[in-house]
Parts: C-alpha cells; sequence; structure tokens
C-alpha cells in the first residue's frame, strides 16, 4: 500500500494516537462528532482477526461472543459506531430468509436499533435474493 500510496497526491492527518491517517484531496470529511454508519461483518472478517487488540473495534469483553474454542471460526457480528456491538445470523426456510440479530448490551440510542434493522434488511436480501420474503429479528443475549 505504501508504494501505491507514493504515487497518489494525498493530504494526511493525525489521530487522537499521533498515527497518521490519509485520503483523498478534495473529498469531503464528516465533522468529528459524526458516528460511523452501522455495519454487517461476516465471520472471519479481517479487522476482528488483527493480532494486535489496540483496534478498539472489538471490545476485549466481547471477544469470547465473538470467537469460541468449540468453532473454528467468528460469528458475524455488526458494528455501533464503529465498534461491535452485536452479533447475526440467517436462516432460510424454502420461502423464506429471517436475519436475526442480537445487541451484546443495550444499544446506545433509539435511533441506533433503527440504523440496525435498517442495514440487516438490506443484507438479508443480499444475502437470500431470491427469498420470497424477508424478516428481521431481534433475539436476546444468552
Amino acid at each position: 500500500m505504501k508504494a501505491a500510496a507514493e504515487g497518489l497526491t494525498l493530504r494526511s492527518f493525525r489521530d487522537e494516537n499521533g498515527r497518521e491517517l490519509v485520503d483523498l484531496p478534495g473529498a469531503p470529511l464528516p465533522s468529528a462528532a459524526t458516528p460511523a454508519p452501522v455495519r454487517f461483518l461476516p465471520t472471519w472478517d479481517g479487522i476482528l482477526l488483527v493480532h494486535a487488540r489496540r483496534t478498539q473495534v472489538l471490545p476485549e469483553a466481547y471477544r469470547s461472543l465473538v470467537f469460541s474454542t468449540k468453532t473454528p471460526h467468528s460469528v458475524g457480528t455488526f458494528l455501533v459506531d464503529g465498534s461491535v456491538a452485536g452479533s447475526w445470523r440467517v436462516e432460510r426456510t424454502s420461502d423464506r430468509a429471517t436475519l436475526f440479530y442480537t445487541p451484546f448490551e443495550r444499544l446506545p440510542a433509539a435511533a441506533a436499533e433503527l440504523e440496525v434493522r435498517d442495514e440487516a434488511g438490506r443484507l438479508v436480501r443480499f444475502v437470500e435474493p431470491d427469498a420470497a420474503s424477508y424478516a428481521i429479528e431481534r433475539k436476546a443475549a444468552d
């Protein structure tokens, strides 16, 4: 990446820890107070597999909920404001696809719950495009 970036004209910034961040010149920047959008991550997503635990994407309290010694893979997770906030899975019957999501704790705001449901609706349609009907269901944490 560094070699490719050297040939580009980029603007650089520093994060709160002094690390360099780069972006395209003239690209719009949201205000620092803008929360990151809700995103769903699949199993084995690279951001969860980093060995340096400095990323703050996966809080240590949730690590055992995402990675289990009983299974060789992670679970699907979703992010709220850039951090893992819960898990998800899709179940399919012959004609219906249901995305179940489980927040690990109470979501930070009612708006976050709506964003999770909206993004879940897009995801289940993407994952199971030939289903006749779709549903989104919130499950309580075990």
